[in-house]
């Protein structure tokens, strides 16, 4: 039982080592690093291997080497390189009767391989786990039959059986392993392409959606001003539309190009006071209008560093949101402070508030809870640049008692 117990413990090493392949794969590494890191797998699994293999007779040793030799040969098309380490690490050995039996054997499959690898790689995943299996018991039968020729091996039931059943189920179990790896990284592929495809198309369905409208309503106004003599205030009622209309669509592509390009365009310190005070006046407007009532609350010489104008877009958007979600009348509170070396601002309304869904489907593209008198720009585009001058946006809300946002800007991006 100790030749197979062996066997086994090679066998568990190729599947810690696999896994660790599988991981330095997965961080993208390009194409020639990534056939760098193959070979060293397949050749650490032989080196293993080897050091670890059983002598079954005076200068004849088994192991589970093919079992690597096999996978790299037909998978990865390195049957030339891994016989080289092979054969490197057997003379290191011992250059003995084994070691003969070793070069000529592996000689032998190692061309074989080099004919059938286009061959294998067009089966299917089923049939290819099948050929190394049969590669693999094909190559225990050579190595014990001129193992043989010199000299009986000792407990040759166990090791007739052990060598040609394990290494079999070995192959067999890592080539599935790998075929498995292979579906679920294409699928993923195929998932991601997916997914780029299905953005694509809402982008272009909004886009279009929202373009079309103001210039479907700029050209009937353009339309009317051919077709008639209207009093020369009418058209510039008509005029003013149009120009309205038109900035509405070069807004709406301002948003979008925002947040395809959210890198800011430059880095300067903002006073929070100033600018948050600059954007509320902006706004006042529209508080007066829906009879909101501002309060504020600063500390002392709080800023960032980020993208003045880009600030300015985002805290509009948020606050301008607080202000549209009373439509009669409520309080709101625009607060700063330096906390934990962090700078916190705080927005609170006490609008008409998100439910549980509303709020996790909140910077989402295209989704807006304005219904059809949103684009779901907004808050995308505020996310976004938010992001961009490495900050987080926290939101909590109930339904009938008001909404708080909670922007936090890390010690990086921000200065006492």
């Amino acid at each position: 039982m100790e030749f197979t117990k062996n066997l086994l413990l090679n066998f568990s090493i190729l599947l810690v080592l696999l896994f660790f392949m599988q991981m330095i794969k997965e961080r993208q590494l390009k194409k020639e690093m990534i056939r760098w890191t193959t070979f060293l797998f397949y050749s650490l699994s032989i080196i293993s291997c080897i050091l670890l293999s059983t002598q079954v007779a005076d200068g004849v040793q088994f192991d589970l080497r093919q079992v690597p030799f096999i996978i790299g040969s037909l998978y990865s098309g390195l049957a030339f390189p891994l016989l080289l380490v092979v054969i490197l690490v057997r003379g290191i050995i011992g250059v003995n009767y084994g070691f003969w039996v070793t070069l000529f054997v592996f000689i032998i499959v190692a061309c074989l391989f080099i004919l059938v690898r286009n061959w294998f790689l067009k089966l299917t995943a089923n049939q290819r786990v099948g050929v190394t299996m049969l590669f693999s018991t094909m190559t225990s039968l050579l190595l014990m039959i001129f193992s043989l020729l010199k000299q009986e091996p000792i407990h040759i039931t166990e090791v007739w059986t052990s060598f040609l059943i394990v290494p079999a189920l070995a192959t067999g179990i890592i080539s599935y392993t790998i075929e498995l790896i292979r579906q679920n990284t294409l699928m993923r592929k195929q998932l991601v392409k997916a997914e780029k495809i299905e953005a694509v198309s809402h982008m272009s369905a909004a886009i279009s959606h929202e373009i079309r409208n103001p210039l479907t309503s700029v050209k009937g106004f353009l339309q009317l001003l051919g077709e008639k003599d209207y009093p020369e205030e009418r058209k510039r009622e008509f005029i003013q539309i149009a120009v309205d209309e038109l900035n509405r669509a070069e807004q709406v592509i301002s948003d979008y190009l925002t947040f395809a390009r959210p890198a800011l365009d430059r880095s300067e310190e903002i006073d929070i006071q100033k600018e948050l005070n600059h954007v509320l006046n902006v706004l006042m407007p529209l508080a007066n209008m829906n009879a909101v009532e501002i309060s504020q609350s600063y500390g002392r010489e709080i800023s960032v560093i980020g993208d003045r104008q880009k600030f300015h877009q985002a805290f509009i958007n948020i606050i301008k949101n607080g202000l549209e979600a009373m439509p009669n009348g409520g309080g709101m509170s625009v607060e700063a402070m330096v906390s934990a070396g962090n700078v916190h601002i705080i927005i609170k309304d006490t609008g008409i508030g998100m439910t549980e869904e509303q709020l996790n489907r909140l910077g989402e593209p295209y989704y807006s809870t304005k219904g059809k008198k949103g684009t779901g720009l907004g808050l995308m585009v505020t996310y976004s640049i938010i992001e961009a001058m490495k900050g987080k946006v926290k939101v909590s809300s109930r339904l009938g008692k008001g909404s708080l946002f909670h922007i936090t800007f890390t010690p990086s991006s921000s200065l006492k």
